[in-house]
């Protein structure tokens, strides 16, 4: 059995008793001790009045049926409309134990659910039968049978009837103090004393039987989300902090090529007004350089594949032209990659519009690469 810790819930006094139940040890523990064992559920047997216990003829099937005929089964034996209650059923089990729905919601609404694993009648959580008698209040568990917790006057009304339904049976009866006076005569009980309420609990410690479980189905809590986030949060957090500083680089990067591109193309500006002092530069620059240079040392042809490959560089992202040098003999391109396959992309693609381009050699600066394209000339 994994580490537990069951709560003892006395619905008429709202008293709690806490206890750690880890293989076959038992401690007990005060409130205040309960931080420690954040992590551990709490299984909560509720000792009240709020359930009544009905034999049921169910039909030969599966539970699931069984519990969908429960209604049909029930609703002559209710003084109020079927819908009014919620009936919970064990496995192998012919005793349906009854309570009204709306006391139960004002129960549920009083309990932290999100830290609970299950809420059962303690009436029904035990594996024997069984009478507990703490001053005025009895739980009685007949197995299969019958299960009650109430007031003792209310039980003492009960004797003659449960004596004709136990017969000759004999059953184990532990109370608290004293016995009552009204049960000392009563041969079908076998009395144990105990000094407190601790020694006693810890004698009778009730079991978990899942169909018992109030708390699934309608009643079954929804997932806490806050208490997710909360348990994530270093996950969350870490996360967070690497996308910023992955956002932020990228930005850094960013800012770094549009202040590159901008110093560049002001070189190019004041080339262009000490080249033609008496010329407006325009919006395209290289298309109003081709008008004004000299077709003796260009021809129109690659100055027509200078235009296009300056334009594909200005489309491409994170591409960007630093500067254009040439002789008589050739044309050299210096741009500015994030990596040497995006010069190979633009070899490709030149090479569709009939321009020959090939990498001549490249450098690695501040993370990017300047790499330089040799134009063939014509």
């Amino acid at each position: 059995m994994s580490e537990a810790i069951y709560v003892l819930y006395n619905y008429f006094s709202e008293e709690k008793l806490y206890f750690l139940v880890n293989n076959n040890e038992t401690i007990e523990l005060k409130e205040n001790e309960l931080e420690k064992f954040s992590n551990v559920k709490k299984n909560i047997f509720l000792i009240s009045d709020l359930f009544d216990s009905l034999e049921v003829d169910l039909p030969e099937t599966n539970l699931t049926n069984q519990k969908k005929a429960i209604p049909f089964l029930i609703q002559d034996s209710l003084l109020d409309d079927v819908n009014n209650y919620s009936w919970l059923l064990n496995a192998d089990d012919e005793i349906l134990l009854l309570t009204n729905k709306e006391k139960l919601n004002n129960l549920i609404n009083k309990i932290d659910l999100y830290s609970t694993s299950s809420l059962s009648p303690i009436e029904a959580s035990f594996d024997k039968d069984n009478l507990i008698i703490i001053d005025d209040k009895v739980i009685l568990s007949l197995q299969n049978q019958w299960y009650w917790s109430g007031s003792l006057e209310v039980f003492c009304n009960q004797l003659p009837f449960l004596e004709e339904k136990l017969k000759d049976k004999m059953i184990e009866s532990h109370c608290l103090g004293k016995i009552p006076e009204e049960l000392i005569d009563k041969n079908f009980l076998k009395f144990s004393l105990y000094e407190n309420i601790q020694s006693l609990w810890t004698a009778n410690l009730p079991s978990l039987k899942q169909g018992f479980n109030i708390l699934k189905g309608e009643f079954e809590p929804k997932i806490n989300w806050v208490q997710k986030i909360k348990d994530l949060k270093f996950y969350i957090y870490s996360a967070v902090a690497i996308y910023s500083i992955f956002l932020v680089s990228n930005l850094i990067q960013i800012s770094s090529l549009s202040i590159l591109n901008y110093q560049l193309n002001n070189q190019l500006s004041e080339v262009f007004k000490s080249k033609f002092p008496n010329e407006t530069i325009e919006n395209d620059l290289i298309s109003q350089v081709n008008n004004l240079v000299n077709l003796d040392s260009y021809s129109k042809k690659n100055l027509d594949s200078l235009r296009l490959l300056s334009n594909e560089i200005a489309l491409m992202e994170n591409l960007s032209l630093i500067s254009i040098n040439s002789d008589s003999n050739k044309i050299t391109i210096e741009v500015e990659a994030v990596d040497y396959d995006q010069l190979e992309e633009l070899v490709k693609l030149m090479s569709t519009m009939n321009i020959d381009l090939s990498i001549g050699s490249s450098r690695r600066l501040n993370n990017l690469l300047v790499g330089e394209l040799n134009v063939r000339t014509f």
